[in-house]
C-alpha cells in the first residue's frame, strides 16, 4: 500500500490552492500515472518515428502526447474516486476522498472541468484524438452515472477494452494520422490488456464487496482468475510474437529481442503468482501484469520505428 506522510484531517479546508491541488493530484494518480500514461506516450513516440518527424516536430509531438496522457488518466481517476470512494475507504484510504482532502463532489467538479479541457486540446491535435478523447469521456461517465456494480464483470472488459484503443489511436495520431498498422497494434494490444485484466480484482475484494461490485472473484472465487492470469502470462509471449512482433517487418534481432523481453517478464510473473497465494503477491501479481503491458507498447517502438 502507498504511505504518504501528512495526511490532513477530514475537515481540512476547501479553499483552493495550487499547492493542495498538486497534493490532490499525486494522491489521485498515484496508483495508475505510470501504467496508464507510457503507453501512449510510448505509441505517440512510435508513430512520430515511424513516420520520420525529427527536431521541432517531434518534441513538439512528445509534449502534445506527454499532456494528452496525463489528462486522459486525469479524467478516468477523478469519476473513478469520486464515484468509488466506499471502495477507497477500505481498500485505498490514502486516496483524495478517504484521506478528507477533497469531497465526492469537489472530484465530480474537477471530472467534469478535466473532461472539457480534454476533449478541447484534442480537437486542436487532431480529428482521431479529438473523437477518441470523447469516446473515452463518453466511456468514463456512462460508466460511473449509469451502469450498475452488480453488472460489474460484465461492462468492465468492454469499457476498459474502448478506453485502451481510445488511448492508444488517439496517442498514435498526435503524431501522424493512424494507418492500417497502427490501427491492428492498437486493437490488439487493448483486446491482450483486457484478458488477463480480472487479476486486478483479486487484491481489492474486501472493498469490492462492500460496494456491491459482483467482480469475477467475487463471483467465482479467487482461485480459478489466479489460475486464468498464470496461464495467460505463460503464453503471452508466444501469442505476441504470432500476431504483432513475426509480421511487423522488423529485423530478425528485433523481433527476437521483443519476443525474449516478454518471455523474461511474462513467465517469472507466471511462477511468483502461481506458487503462492498472499494479499502481496496479488498485488504484486497485477503491479507486473501492468508492467508486462507497458513493455508490450514499447515493443512497438522497437518494432515499427
Amino acid at each position: 500500500m502507498l504511505r504518504f506522510a501528512g495526511s490532513p484531517t477530514r475537515g481540512a479546508t476547501s479553499r483552493w490552492s495550487l499547492r493542495r491541488e498538486i497534493a490532490i493530484t499525486v494522491r489521485l494518480n498515484a496508483d495508475n500515472v505510470w501504467v496508464a500514461s507510457l503507453p501512449p506516450l510510448l505509441f505517440t513516440l512510435t508513430a512520430a518515428l515511424r513516420f520520420e518527424l525529427s527536431g521541432f516536430d517531434l518534441a513538439v509531438a512528445l509534449l502534445q502526447g506527454l499532456v494528452w496522457s496525463l489528462l486522459f488518466i486525469y479524467v478516468f481517476d477523478t469519476a473513478n474516486q469520486a464515484g468509488g470512494s466506499q471502495e477507497d475507504h477500505t481498500n485505498k484510504p490514502y486516496r483524495p476522498i478517504p484521506a478528507g482532502m477533497v469531497t465526492p463532489e469537489g472530484m465530480w467538479r474537477r471530472s467534469y472541468v478535466s473532461s472539457a479541457i480534454f476533449v478541447a486540446l484534442s480537437a486542436f491535435l487532431s480529428p482521431v484524438t479529438c473523437v477518441m478523447a470523447i469516446v473515452w469521456v463518453a466511456t468514463v461517465q456512462v460508466t460511473h452515472h449509469l451502469l450498475r456494480p452488480r453488472h460489474y464483470r460484465y461492462w468492465k472488459p468492454v469499457t476498459t477494452w474502448v478506453g485502451a484503443i481510445a488511448q492508444l489511436a488517439g496517442a498514435w495520431a498526435i503524431a501522424h494520422p493512424l494507418d492500417d498498422v497502427g490501427w491492428y497494434w492498437t486493437v490488439v494490444i487493448a483486446t491482450m490488456f483486457i484478458i488477463p485484466l480480472p487479476i486486478e480484482d483479486v487484491r481489492d475484494m474486501p472493498g469490492d464487496e462492500q460496494s456491491g461490485r459482483v467482480t469475477y472473484p467475487l463471483r467465482y472465487g479467487a482461485v480459478p482468475v489466479r489460475r486464468w492470469f498464470v496461464v495467460m502470462m505463460a503464453v503471452w509471449p508466444v501469442v505476441a510474437y504470432l500476431l504483432l512482433f513475426h509480421g511487423s517487418g522488423a529485423s530478425r534481432a528485433a523481433v527476437l529481442t521483443a519476443a525474449a523481453l516478454m518471455a523474461a517478464l511474462c513467465w517469472p510473473t507466471a511462477v511468483l503468482t502461481g506458487i503462492r497465494d498472499t494479499y502481496s503477491r496479488n498485488r504484486l501479481a497485477y503491479k507486473l501484469y501492468s508492467f508486462v503491458h507497458v513493455v508490450l507498447v514499447g515493443c512497438a517502438l522497437l518494432l515499427l520505428s
